[in-house]
């Protein structure tokens, strides 16, 4: 009898930013962070790790990446996200998807990051209240969040 291949991918990335191998958490930090490294969007827009001699395709739950944290700089605002890069939060990429979760792009705009909820409660504190319209300010402009953080039912 042949054995059918299995198509379930090898390697899963669930909402959090967690990665699995055949149903097993990757914990070792190095290869965590190679798979983060490595990963890429094929021109189907799915997602895969280069190897080196091949690619080994991804499911994402959600987004690949996470907002860990999000911290005021030089009066500016930059997130921490799971692969423990840094970059510079991109105020017009904010939105709110399914269940009011907050997202943003990152990698230079190549990926959808979703926040956690200890980066949307940081990034919560600075949110103001003037006008009926909610805004953060950062480098002496205000940031209009009003459209993104409250969807019309």
């Amino acid at each position: 009898m042949k054995k059918t291949a299995n198509t379930k991918p090898r390697i899963f990335i669930d909402k959090r930013g967690n990665w699995f191998q055949d149903g097993v958490k990757i914990t070792h930090i190095w290869t965590y962070l190679a798979n983060n490294k490595n990963l890429a969007i094929d021109k189907n827009g799915k997602f895969y790790v280069d190897e080196g001699t091949g690619k080994m395709y991804v499911e994402v739950e959600d987004t690949p990446f996470v907002v860990k944290m999000v911290y005021k700089k030089n009066d500016s605002f930059h997130i921490r996200l799971n692969d423990q890069t840094e970059e510079k939060l991109d105020f017009k990429t904010l939105d709110i998807g399914n269940e009011n979760v907050l997202y943003t792009k990152v990698k230079n705009g190549k990926y959808d990051a979703r926040f956690t909820r200890a980066g949307y409660y940081e990034l919560m504190k600075y949110v103001r209240f003037d006008n009926g319209e909610f805004y953060i300010e950062s480098q002496a402009k205000k940031h209009n969040l009003s459209k993104k953080l409250v969807k019309s039912t």
